[in-house]
């Protein structure tokens, strides 16, 4: 059976995949605040994953989800760009506006 649903427009992937990232590294923050606080285990019974372990996980995931972003951006046309910023209000603060103002400014493309 075919997939007839819409593709994503960029202003919702790059919504995802920033939201995506920011919990990747509150999960990196939280792994590596488990290690700081951690008691080690008694002999014979380590972990299979330690916290060390599960922030290094989160900490790649971060970087995944950064270079989806830097991807989606960079692959972006400036009509695509220009949209989604339109889409996401320009509110400062905004991960994706500020992701896309930043794109746009590093093309030129609002001189």
């Amino acid at each position: 059976m075919e997939n007839t649903a819409s593709p994503l427009d960029l202003f919702t992937r790059l919504e995802i995949a920033l939201e995506e990232r920011s919990e990747a590294a509150d999960a990196f923050d939280l792994f590596k605040q488990d290690a700081v606080m951690a008691h080690a285990p008694a002999p014979g019974d380590e972990p299979a994953v330690t916290s060390d372990e599960a922030a290094d996980a989160a900490a790649g995931e971060v970087d995944m989800f950064s270079a989806e972003v830097r991807d989606l951006l960079n692959t972006a046309s400036d009509v695509d760009l220009t949209n989604a910023y339109a889409q996401s209000g320009g509110e400062v603060g905004h991960p994706v506006a500020e992701a896309l103002l930043g794109e746009i400014k590093r093309r030129g493309l609002g001189s």
